[in-house]
């Protein structure tokens, strides 16, 4: 479940464009995409999904997941504003290979896009060659994301969606906790945030498999410099 979440809540930045040559419309394939994760950074649920094409329940999983992107966007910037270039490390996972970049100015440079009548694909290319291609369909004049193309199935539980807003709400949490200086490293500020989700994604997994509720870890605080607490 939590790679499908991943796949949703990323796929605007699954591939390569530029968002500094390309501008934000759906006049094109690329630009429909750079629209798109402008929209679900800026948490304008509406704006997204009228840049999408798919049936209700599809569209409908914008309502989290544009928040959620929002949420991680946010934390991303306070990360950032606060620790610099390693504020990026906050979403990156704890082997500490790349997490989830949402910076757009450097996700989304040149891409293979490929047009075949009402339809087309953006694929990545060099590095990030790996990642699952990007589909759209043109409607009413106008390129869409295709969401039917994407792995929604298993995310419109309960369970996922009631994961998929407390995510969303902890990373602005921990975005403002940031803000406020409450950490002083960027390992600090992601370890506090890892362990208040543990608790939200352990209850969405029992919970998707009809398991009883998984009781939260205890929480551990972390150590205060004694010099803090005069």
């Amino acid at each position: 479940m939590l790679r499908r979440l991943a796949a949703i809540v990323l796929f605007s930045a699954a591939c390569n464009l530029s968002a500094e040559e390309i501008k934000a419309d759906p006049a094109t394939p690329k630009g429909a995409a750079v629209a798109m994760f402008k929209a679900m950074e800026a948490g304008d649920v509406a704006a997204a999904k009228k840049l999408a094409t798919g049936n209700e329940k599809q569209l409908g999983l914008l309502d989290s997941m544009v928040p959620l992107m929002n949420g991680f966007k946010t934390l991303e910037i306070s990360a950032v504003k606060k620790f610099g270039d390693d504020g990026k490390k906050i979403l990156q996972g704890d082997a500490g290979g790349p997490g989830p970049s949402l910076d757009i100015e450097k996700e989304l440079t040149g891409a293979k896009e490929e047009i075949a009548g009402e339809t087309a694909t953006i694929t990545p290319t060099g590095a990030d060659s790996s990642k699952q291609p990007m589909k759209f369909k043109k409607v009413d004049g106008s390129w869409k994301i295709d969401l039917a193309s994407m792995p929604t199935e298993g995310l419109d539980n309960p369970a996922a969606m009631t994961m998929v807003k407390a995510m969303g709400g902890l990373a602005r949490d921990t975005a403002k906790e940031i803000d406020d200086n409450k950490y002083k490293t960027v390992e600090e500020a992601k370890t506090a945030m890892q362990q208040k989700m543990l608790p939200i994604i352990l209850q969405a997994a029992a919970a998707n498999q009809g398991g009883a509720a998984v009781p939260p870890p205890p929480v551990v605080e972390t150590p205060k410099d004694p010099k803090d607490q005069k």
